[in-house]
This record gives structure tokens, C-alpha cells and sequence, in this order.
């Protein structure tokens, strides 16, 4: 499992499942190995397993794939590369939060009530509704998001994320367009595009040193001059469709200029980026 963690899948598979009715292993030397240094080189410490998977040559080839690979290892079964798995539905959101800096660190309590579509949460038989959270609560870690098996957080299900209904060891990854759709129209991820925005702007003096200033801050990562001359051209068309349309500006953004408008979209943009929500 904790090789699942890193790689997106298991020396055995099945997870959920060590038995009969499971998977195989993989590699079942590589498990046999890893097990016996854990019980007898590492006493236990999961950290120091952890410490033997990243430092592997294994897991330090790039992600990148051949024709080849895709023919005869589709899913890095055989670990002909190195690992490239999505972020988990909590990490999405949070990571969101983080980048724009909204995401709050505050510790314990009950659970927090963000925002979420009206409708979602209806209770027949109760008086109970979704109160939506105030300040800082809304935008906490979500792992403090307040769970209902009936009626599981919208965005999160979107992500793969479990509704609880059963135990779930193990989550299928899935790539769809309706988690592009969440995060450019949900508003705990335009909030989020906001405040970056925001960030941006004051970080850089021209759009272009913006743009590149937002792209190190989300990717720990310099732009290279082909994504910084497609998302300037994002903000340049943005930019151009506001000044003509007052309305659309209001009602993307109540308070800002066009300018500001303008590197939202940017700033969606490099969120909903498909290196931004991978691990690789």
C-alpha cells in the first residue's frame, strides 16, 4: 500500500484485497525484499521505507512515455518509468487553496461546511441543512469538510474521492471533463483563481513577468516560452473581450479592473493545468 502511494499502483494490485481472490504480486522479490527490511533493517519505521522507494533509480525515471511503452506497459505495471498518478480529490482542493494562499491552518474541531451547489444536501426526514461556513473556516484542509454518506461532498465525488458508503482501501483514478468544468466553475476554485490572480498581479510589473511569477509559485518551475506565449494570449484575448463587454467583466469579477479580469482566467487556467493536478 505504501508503494501504491507513490507509484498509483500496488506490488499487488488488489489492495483492498491480499487473498485469494486478489491479485498476484507484481514483483514479488521486490515485495519479499521490501518486507524483511522493514521488520529487520528499519524496525518498523515507515519513514525509512518510504526513504528507500524515492531514492530508487525506480522511482526517479521520468514520467515520460514511448510508443513502445504504451504497447507493452500501459499502466507502469512493469515500471518501465517513473510514476505519473492524480492528486487524490482532498489534494486537488487543497493544493488550490495553498497556491492562492486562502488555505487556512487552522487545527481540530468539528467538521466545516463549505460551499457547495444548493439542492445537493436535502433531508426529508430532519430539520438538518448545510449552514455554510463563515471566514476561515470555509476554506480549511478537507479533510475537515463535513461529511454525509446520502449526500457526499459534489466536488470531491467528482475527483474519485469515496462517499463512505463502504470501506474504500483503494480508489480508481478516473480523467474526465466534468472535473475541468469543476475546477474552472466551481467557487471554491474561482475563489481560489481570485485571490491568485490578485497574487500575480502584484508579483510581477508586466503581464508576462505575472504569468511567469504565478507559474513558479503553482509548479515550483521556471515557464517554458511556448505555455508562457499561449497563456499570455489567454490574458490578451480576455483582456479584450472585457473591455468590449462591461457586463461580462461584472460578472466574472465584482471588484478589479480589466487587467485583474483578465489574469483570473490565467490564473484558472494554470490551476486546472494537467501537470498542477499530477504527481510526477
Amino acid at each position: 500500500r505504501i508503494w501504491e502511494q507513490f507509484f498509483g499502483i500496488g506490488l499487488v494490485e488488489t489492495s483492498e484485497d491480499f487473498g485469494t481472490q486478489g491479485a498476484l504480486p507484481s514483483h514479488p522479490e521486490l515485495l519479499d525484499w521490501l518486507s524483511i527490511r522493514l521488520m529487520n533493517q528499519h524496525h518498523w519505521s515507515l519513514k525509512k521505507l518510504m526513504k528507500d522507494i524515492v531514492m530508487s533509480a525506480t522511482y526517479q525515471q521520468a514520467s515520460k512515455t514511448i510508443n513502445e511503452d504504451n504497447e507493452t506497459d500501459p499502466s507502469n505495471k512493469w515500471l518501465s518509468r517513473g510514476p505519473r498518478v492524480r492528486l487524490s480529490a482532498e489534494q486537488v482542493r487543497d493544493q488550490a487553496l495553498a497556491i492562492s494562499g486562502l488555505l487556512s491552518d487552522k487545527m481540530y474541531g468539528p467538521g466545516v461546511m463549505p460551499f457547495q451547489p444548493e439542492g445537493v444536501w436535502q433531508t426529508v426526514y430532519s430539520s438538518a441543512k448545510w449552514e455554510r461556513s463563515k471566514g476561515e473556516d470555509q476554506y480549511r484542509r478537507a479533510v475537515y469538510t463535513f461529511q454525509k454518506r446520502t449526500s457526499p461532498y459534489p466536488s470531491m465525488i467528482t475527483f474519485d474521492g469515496s462517499s463512505r458508503e463502504v470501506c474504500q482501501v483503494r480508489r480508481i483514478s478516473t480523467n474526465t471533463p466534468l472535473q475541468s468544468l469543476v475546477m474552472m466553475n466551481d467557487p471554491v476554485y474561482f475563489d481560489a483563481a481570485k485571490t491568485f490572480s490578485r497574487w500575480m498581479v502584484a508579483n510581477g510589473k508586466s503581464a508576462d513577468d505575472q504569468i511567469r511569477a504565478g507559474y513558479r509559485r503553482a509548479l515550483f518551475n521556471e515557464i517554458s516560452q511556448k505555455k508562457l506565449e499561449a497563456l499570455r494570449n489567454l490574458y490578451d484575448e480576455a483582456l479584450i473581450s472585457y473591455k468590449l463587454n462591461g457586463t461580462l467583466k461584472e460578472s466574472l469579477l465584482k471588484e478589479g479592473n480589466n487587467e485583474l479580469a483578465a489574469m483570473t482566467l490565467v490564473a484558472s487556467a494554470i490551476l486546472n493545468l494537467d501537470e498542477t493536478l499530477t504527481k510526477e
